[in-house]
């Protein structure tokens, strides 16, 4: 009797066993099957980048006083737009309502797009229409100044796409945060900085053959970034240039600084912003001029009078991001540096200093001759 009890038990452990090995199974095999069918996968989330800059502290709605704040919103994604965001904070609890510039989502999850997939229905965010016919999200927020998971449900795609917000504590009126905040353009300083001497010592390791080199993107042609010949001595001129691109916020001087070298083109291009740490023509890397003020690369003239593509990486969005850009200079424009506005403009200044400086000499000298 003993002995048939215990073949019964074994029996019915090995049963649990294998119920529970078919159990797990099933849940391997439903979360294979999530994660390929309904969360995009990384090469589909290209394009991506990290948000915040090293040395940020979370900033929690205890941290904040009540109140309703228009907030700005780094996403990390350029396919996640946010035209505007208000910040809703009540008793330590923080909502906001996102306005998207566009309608390619249909609802948000507050954390991953795996965990999305394997949530509840009634998890999920839906967008509202407002009244001007833009779609919003309501979504809490865990911290300012802390990266914040948000899956978004593409409508075209049908996929989850993982994105990163990061709501800035900075850009709420003084009053309204309670706690002390960083300095923010040291760390966004500090952090360019550090990585423009990592980009160096990853271009001297290039020059030296130290690491590995790196190539055009693919499609690309490396000889893109060789310099156009031009019918001109070499010497120091100046041509028109324009850009185009990007938020349309950012300019670069013009005339810009033309150098001709062995009968090639080069132009000294000064951005209106001292945020960008490197510029990508033809798929090489250059790197600024200077450490401080506008942010200055010599780079290649590749073709005139037609639209130059060009990526510009920028630090002003806390993290760094590749922008792309058109450059067109105007072959006809090219003129002697020294007929540049900013030439004039200098002679000018000269000018007026000059006649100062002999209006007070003349001044001066009227004055002993009265006292004498």
């Amino acid at each position: 009797m003993r002995r048939t009890v215990y073949t019964l038990a074994g029996i019915i452990g090995a049963g649990i066993f294998w119920i529970s090995g078919m159990t797990g199974l099933a849940k391997e095999e439903e979360e294979r099957e999530i994660s390929y069918d309904q969360v995009a996968s990384e090469s589909e989330r290209a394009g991506s980048s990290e948000v915040g800059v090293e040395g940020m502290m979370p900033v929690y709605g205890t941290d904040v006083a009540d109140g309703v704040y228009e907030v700005t919103v780094e996403s990390s994604s350029s396919m996640f737009p946010i035209e505007k965001a208000v910040l809703t904070v009540e008793s330590g609890s923080m909502t906001a309502v996102l306005t998207m510039g566009g309608q390619g989502y249909l609802k948000v999850y507050p954390g991953t797009g795996a965990e999305a997939a394997k949530s509840d229905p009634s998890a999920y965010i839906g967008f509202q229409v407002n009244e001007e016919g833009k779609h919003t999200f309501t979504i809490p927020v865990e911290a300012l100044d802390h990266p914040i998971a948000c899956a978004a449900f593409s409508k075209n795609r049908e996929k989850w796409y993982d994105r990163f917000l990061l709501f800035e504590a900075e850009s709420l009126p003084k009053e309204a945060v309670l706690v002390e905040l960083p300095d923010y353009e040291a760390l966004k300083q500090a952090a360019k900085e550090k990585r423009i001497a990592a980009l160096k010592e990853e271009a001297d390791q290039e020059e030296t053959g130290d690491g590995d080199t790196k190539k055009a993107p693919e499609g690309q042609l490396e000889t893109l970034a060789q310099a156009a010949l031009i019918e001109m001595e070499d010497g120091e001129y100046a041509i028109e240039v324009e850009v185009k691109g990007g938020t349309g916020r950012t300019t670069v001087s013009s005339p810009a600084g033309l150098t001709v070298r062995d009968g090639r083109a080069y132009a000294r291009i000064e951005w209106s912003s001292s945020s960008y740490d490197y510029m990508l023509v033809g798929g090489k890397k250059y790197l600024p001029l200077y450490e401080e003020g506008y942010s200055t690369f010599e780079i290649p003239i590749t073709v005139f009078n037609e639209p130059m593509e060009i990526i510009a990486d920028t630090t002003a969005m806390s993290t760094p991001h590749e922008i792309e850009y058109q450059l067109i200079f105007y072959g006809d424009s090219v003129m002697s540096k020294n007929q540049t506005p900013q030439a004039a403009a200098r002679r000018v200044v000269y000018m007026v200093f000059a006649i100062m400086l002999v209006c007070a000499l003349v001044s001066y000298l009227n004055k002993r001759k009265r006292k004498n």
